[in-house]
């Protein structure tokens, strides 16, 4: 029986030095991600030894908001095992298979984006009232897939979420919350559909997933087991989870480790 394990990386498997939080010191962590020679995404010791425990038989399949570039520079957690044969990146946009994107997945993505008005080129003209807005500090795009914004979390508040929330969602996007970032994404370019057709190109017959934000939510229902930390935006929905998903006990750094622990458990 072919098994599928997909899951996000960042908040989810690996943590920044403020996300990570403080229940852990510094020689308990493995840094899995350089930027200028400077550390700056990590796992726990114990977690990484945990994801190099995973059986070579599983198909493990990042899912990231990342870009392929981004994606490319987390060496430290292929450092003993090999980079998987699929990744899932730009949320869904890009489909890699050995490396390469999939042209036949991504062109249709780009297709469904004109059709649906929800290309970065339609975005764009709607944000220029909201760049000015004290709480953004950068409006980027990605790889001209979806638009996000750098924030000054200090002064960005729950009613500036909900209106931006109500904006786009009835022009078919989802706001995703998630630390420094907020994301405007399309609704057509999603995790959960990018998964599906990996799901049907190997023949994987059960997958587990894992993710924290709104951006992994129906990827993680749609698995046939699946795990939200709980830390994460995701949490937001526990009333709609059924008993297939889990929510970690532990916060931080140390729930990517929970993660992989009851995966492994799971696959004994």
């Amino acid at each position: 029986m072919t098994i599928l394990f997909a899951s996000d990386l960042d908040r989810t498997l690996i943590y920044s030095k403020k996300s990570r939080g403080q229940e852990v010191n510094e020689q308990e962590l493995s840094t899995v991600e350089w930027i200028d020679e400077k550390p700056v995404a990590f796992m726990t010791n114990t977690g990484i030894d945990y994801f190099n425990r995973l059986p070579s038989d599983i198909n493990f399949v990042p899912v990231t908001t990342r870009t392929a570039t981004q994606y490319n520079r987390l060496t430290g957690l292929f450092h003993k095992r090999e980079k998987p044969n699929y990744a899932i990146v730009s949320n869904g946009a890009v489909i890699l298979e050995d490396g390469k994107p999939l042209h036949e997945w991504s062109d249709k993505v780009k297709k469904q984006l004109q059709q649906e008005c929800t290309s970065v080129e339609h975005v764009m003209p709607q944000l220029e009232a909201y760049a000015t807005k004290e709480f953004v500090l950068k409006v980027l795009e990605a790889e001209s897939w979806f638009v996000y914004m750098i924030i000054d979390e200090e002064t960005f508040s729950v009613e500036e979420f909900e209106n931006l929330s109500q904006i786009f969602y009835q022009q078919g996007f989802t706001i995703s919350h998630q630390g420094r970032k907020l994301y405007i994404m399309p609704n057509c370019i999603n995790k959960s559909t990018a998964l599906q057709f990996v799901k049907e190109r190997i023949g994987a017959k059960t997958v587990i997933a894992a993710g924290d934000s709104l951006l992994d939510f129906d990827m993680v229902m749609n698995a046939d087991h699946g795990f939200i930390p709980c830390h994460g935006e995701a949490v937001l929905k526990r009333d709609l989870l059924p008993s297939h998903i889990n929510i970690t006990n532990s916060t931080g750094v140390l729930a990517g480790e929970e993660i992989l622990k009851k995966v492994n458990d799971f696959l004994l």
